[in-house]
């Protein structure tokens, strides 16, 4: 049984993100958490809620009850739009930030998958990476995560592109995620390295044919990019030339992905690419 965390702060975006993995894996049994973290910040939906004396209910109290009710219209609207009996879900409404409240459900349901949606109500740039989505992925180290883009029309990804450098050994562990997704969609994996370097060292050589020896089961070619002026630029060329349905990255420490998640929003612009988003956590 497949343990799925959605987080939702209710907006399109975010059930965009729940309905892509409830059709993702529809022909698995999965157990969807869905999980609304509030506090005293969050924007109210409805001011003029009682407590059924007459009264006003105190803040706290009607942003817990406005969770709650959201949630259960959250779980009715998926339900609707794409019952699967193999599915069960999971209400969580939690007043906590955001990222201890994601970092504890994966421990306590043992959870598989993060799916987060690009964008969140607060989000009033046009960028890829929401800052929910990019405070998640650059603080979760312990869980893959699966971000779905703004409006995406739900296609099974066919074709995984996998981004790296070969400077880490590839572990089981690691590359687990990334194999097990493949196999579910019944996807070739396309793994693409910018040429930063005229010659790849021993360890680079080595990386790649662990690698290519792990993958070997699978279809799975590897691809080689010119280093043009940015990496993202390198990597959307890829993406866009072999009609590429899902990208993956390891997040380790120190590597590109890791960069780009904790530089100023103003150089994310540049990542804007419209496909899934894998991040495999790394093992330092």
């Amino acid at each position: 049984m497949r343990n799925i965390l959605v987080p939702t702060d209710f907006s399109n975006d975010a059930y965009n993100a729940l309905y892509f993995a409830s059709k993702l894996f529809k022909s698995k049994a999965c157990n969807f958490f869905l999980l609304n973290a509030y506090s005293e910040s969050t924007p109210l939906i409805s001011r003029n809620i009682d407590n059924g004396n007459g009264e006003h209910k105190g803040l706290l109290e009607q942003l817990k009850d406005e969770s709650n009710e959201e949630l259960k219209h959250t779980f009715h609207r998926v339900n609707l739009d794409n019952k699967c009996p193999k599915h069960n879900y999971k209400m969580i409404s939690k007043k906590m930030d955001l990222i201890e409240t994601i970092s504890q459900a994966i421990d306590d349901y043992k959870i598989d998958l993060v799916v987060m949606g690009n964008k969140g109500k607060t989000s009033g740039l046009g960028v890829y990476l929401g800052s929910s989505t990019t405070k998640t992925m650059a603080s979760i180290k312990k869980c893959p995560i699966l971000a779905v883009p703004e409006n995406a029309d739900f296609k099974v990804p066919y074709e995984i592109a996998f981004a790296t450098n070969y400077k880490r050994y590839y572990d089981a562990e690691v590359l687990e995620p990334l194999k097990g997704m493949a196999i579910h969609c019944g996807a070739a994996l396309r793994v693409v390295h910018i040429n930063e370097e005229e010659h790849m060292s021993k360890i680079q050589e080595g990386n790649l044919k662990t690698l290519r020896a792990y993958l070997d089961p699978m279809e799975n070619t590897v691809h080689w990019m010119p280093n043009f002026t940015s990496k993202t630029k390198a990597i959307q060329v890829f993406l866009d030339e072999l009609g590429i349905g899902m990208l993956a990255m390891v997040n380790y420490e120190y590597s590109f992905l890791e960069k780009l998640l904790h530089e100023p929003l103003i150089k994310k612009l540049a990542f804007n690419i419209d496909i899934p988003f894998l991040v495999i956590p790394g093992t330092d």
